[in-house]
Protein backbone atom coordinates (compact mmCIF):
# COMPACT_ATOMS: atom_id res chain seq x y z
CA UNK A 1 0.00 0.00 0.00
CA UNK A 2 1.19 3.04 -1.03
CA UNK A 3 1.72 6.00 1.80
CA UNK A 4 1.32 9.70 1.38
CA UNK A 5 3.82 12.42 1.62
CA UNK A 6 3.35 16.33 1.59
CA UNK A 7 5.30 17.18 -1.58
CA UNK A 8 6.48 20.59 -2.80
CA UNK A 9 5.80 21.47 -6.67
CA UNK A 10 7.74 24.45 -7.33
CA UNK A 11 8.41 26.04 -10.65
CA UNK A 12 11.07 29.15 -9.82
CA UNK A 13 14.05 30.74 -12.22
CA UNK A 14 13.09 28.33 -15.02
CA UNK A 15 13.53 25.37 -12.78
CA UNK A 16 10.84 22.91 -11.38
CA UNK A 17 11.40 21.29 -8.36
CA UNK A 18 9.14 18.60 -7.15
CA UNK A 19 10.61 17.29 -3.46
CA UNK A 20 14.44 17.02 -4.13
CA UNK A 21 14.08 16.59 -7.64
CA UNK A 22 14.88 19.13 -10.39
CA UNK A 23 13.74 19.48 -14.00
CA UNK A 24 15.40 22.47 -15.41
CA UNK A 25 12.00 23.56 -17.91
CA UNK A 26 13.87 24.36 -21.09
CA UNK A 27 14.40 20.68 -21.06
CA UNK A 28 11.12 19.13 -20.20
CA UNK A 29 9.38 17.46 -23.80
CA UNK A 30 6.72 16.40 -22.25
CA UNK A 31 4.29 16.10 -19.09
CA UNK A 32 1.12 14.08 -18.98
CA UNK A 33 -0.69 12.45 -16.49
CA UNK A 34 -1.26 8.55 -16.20
CA UNK A 35 -4.24 6.74 -14.51
CA UNK A 36 -3.36 4.01 -12.06
CA UNK A 37 -6.57 2.20 -11.39
CA UNK A 38 -7.05 -0.77 -9.17
CA UNK A 39 -7.16 -4.65 -11.56
CA UNK A 40 -11.22 -4.51 -10.57
CA UNK A 41 -11.96 -6.62 -13.69
CA UNK A 42 -9.15 -9.26 -12.67
CA UNK A 43 -10.09 -8.87 -9.10
CA UNK A 44 -13.87 -10.39 -10.21
CA UNK A 45 -13.00 -13.28 -12.44
CA UNK A 46 -10.34 -14.18 -9.63
CA UNK A 47 -13.01 -13.90 -7.12
CA UNK A 48 -15.29 -16.38 -8.97
CA UNK A 49 -12.31 -18.51 -9.77
CA UNK A 50 -12.00 -19.25 -6.56
CA UNK A 51 -15.62 -18.97 -4.62
CA UNK A 52 -16.75 -21.83 -7.62
CA UNK A 53 -13.76 -23.95 -6.44
CA UNK A 54 -14.48 -23.65 -2.95
CA UNK A 55 -18.03 -24.54 -3.51
CA UNK A 56 -17.42 -27.66 -5.65
CA UNK A 57 -14.61 -28.55 -3.19
CA UNK A 58 -16.91 -28.03 0.03
CA UNK A 59 -20.18 -30.73 -1.92
CA UNK A 60 -16.98 -32.96 -2.44
CA UNK A 61 -15.96 -33.09 1.52
CA UNK A 62 -19.72 -33.15 2.06
CA UNK A 63 -20.15 -35.89 0.13
CA UNK A 64 -16.48 -37.94 0.76
CA UNK A 65 -16.31 -36.81 4.56
CA UNK A 66 -18.68 -38.81 7.83
CA UNK A 67 -21.32 -36.20 9.20
CA UNK A 68 -19.51 -35.75 12.08
CA UNK A 69 -16.99 -34.01 10.37
CA UNK A 70 -19.27 -31.76 8.09
CA UNK A 71 -20.17 -28.92 10.06
CA UNK A 72 -16.50 -28.44 10.31
CA UNK A 73 -15.92 -28.51 6.23
CA UNK A 74 -18.98 -25.95 6.03
CA UNK A 75 -17.61 -23.86 8.70
CA UNK A 76 -14.09 -23.63 6.67
CA UNK A 77 -15.68 -23.00 3.66
CA UNK A 78 -17.44 -19.57 4.90
CA UNK A 79 -14.37 -18.64 6.48
CA UNK A 80 -12.82 -18.95 3.07
CA UNK A 81 -15.25 -17.35 1.03
CA UNK A 82 -15.38 -14.69 3.92
CA UNK A 83 -11.89 -14.08 3.01
CA UNK A 84 -12.27 -14.00 -0.54
CA UNK A 85 -15.09 -11.63 -0.25
CA UNK A 86 -12.53 -9.29 2.51
CA UNK A 87 -10.03 -9.41 -0.61
CA UNK A 88 -12.22 -8.53 -3.43
CA UNK A 89 -13.82 -5.71 -1.36
CA UNK A 90 -10.09 -4.71 -0.80
CA UNK A 91 -9.92 -4.23 -5.02
CA UNK A 92 -13.00 -2.94 -5.70
CA UNK A 93 -12.50 -0.33 -3.01
CA UNK A 94 -9.04 0.64 -4.31
CA UNK A 95 -7.82 4.68 -5.16
CA UNK A 96 -7.22 5.73 -8.61
CA UNK A 97 -4.05 6.98 -8.65
CA UNK A 98 -2.78 9.84 -11.00
CA UNK A 99 0.60 9.96 -12.31
CA UNK A 100 2.38 13.20 -12.96
CA UNK A 101 4.92 12.03 -15.77
CA UNK A 102 7.80 14.32 -17.01
CA UNK A 103 9.69 13.53 -20.17
CA UNK A 104 13.10 14.90 -21.16
CA UNK A 105 15.62 13.84 -23.27
CA UNK A 106 16.13 10.48 -21.44
CA UNK A 107 13.48 8.44 -20.20
CA UNK A 108 9.93 9.12 -18.73
CA UNK A 109 9.81 9.84 -15.29
CA UNK A 110 7.09 9.76 -12.61
CA UNK A 111 7.69 12.49 -10.85
CA UNK A 112 4.46 12.39 -8.38
CA UNK A 113 1.33 10.55 -8.06
CA UNK A 114 -1.88 11.81 -6.22
CA UNK A 115 -5.42 10.60 -5.95
CA UNK A 116 -6.67 14.27 -7.15
CA UNK A 117 -7.41 13.82 -10.71
CA UNK A 118 -8.03 17.61 -11.17
CA UNK A 119 -4.78 18.73 -9.36
CA UNK A 120 -2.22 16.22 -11.55
CA UNK A 121 -4.28 17.61 -15.00
CA UNK A 122 -3.60 21.60 -13.63
CA UNK A 123 -0.13 20.61 -12.68
CA UNK A 124 0.25 19.57 -15.90
CA UNK A 125 -1.32 22.55 -17.50
CA UNK A 126 1.14 25.02 -14.82
CA UNK A 127 4.23 22.97 -15.93
CA UNK A 128 3.59 23.92 -19.45
CA UNK A 129 2.65 27.45 -19.08
CA UNK A 130 5.74 27.98 -17.23
CA UNK A 131 7.66 26.37 -20.14
CA UNK A 132 6.45 29.30 -22.18
CA UNK A 133 6.49 32.05 -19.49
CA UNK A 134 10.27 33.08 -18.28
CA UNK A 135 8.62 34.92 -15.53
CA UNK A 136 6.75 31.82 -14.32
CA UNK A 137 6.50 31.15 -10.67
CA UNK A 138 4.31 28.81 -8.39
CA UNK A 139 4.49 27.07 -5.50
CA UNK A 140 2.04 23.90 -4.94
CA UNK A 141 1.80 21.04 -1.77
CA UNK A 142 0.81 17.91 -3.41
CA UNK A 143 -0.33 14.49 -1.58
CA UNK A 144 2.23 12.95 -2.91
CA UNK A 145 1.70 8.51 -2.60
CA UNK A 146 5.00 6.96 -2.79
CA UNK A 147 6.15 3.17 -2.14
CA UNK A 148 4.22 0.32 -4.75
CA UNK A 149 1.51 1.79 -6.81
CA UNK A 150 0.61 0.38 -10.14
CA UNK A 151 2.73 -2.49 -11.64
CA UNK A 152 6.52 -2.54 -11.55
CA UNK A 153 8.82 -4.25 -13.69
CA UNK A 154 12.41 -3.29 -15.29
CA UNK A 155 12.94 -5.03 -18.74
CA UNK A 156 16.62 -4.63 -19.71
CA UNK A 157 18.96 -7.78 -21.42
CA UNK A 158 18.32 -9.26 -24.80
CA UNK A 159 15.45 -11.52 -25.23
CA UNK A 160 12.53 -9.49 -23.11
CA UNK A 161 9.28 -9.73 -24.00
CA UNK A 162 7.57 -7.15 -21.63
CA UNK A 163 5.30 -7.12 -19.27
CA UNK A 164 3.01 -10.67 -19.31
CA UNK A 165 -0.31 -10.76 -18.55
CA UNK A 166 -2.18 -13.50 -15.74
Amino acid sequence: MAKSVVTDVVVSRRVLWIGAEAYPLNNIARATTVSVEPARGQAIARFLKSAVTVIVLTFVVLVVLPSDYQDGAVVVALVLLGLLVAQLGGVILGKTYYALVIETAGTPNTALVTTDRNLAHDLVRMIMEAIDNPQANFHQQVNNYIGQVGDNFNVSGRGNVGKVGN
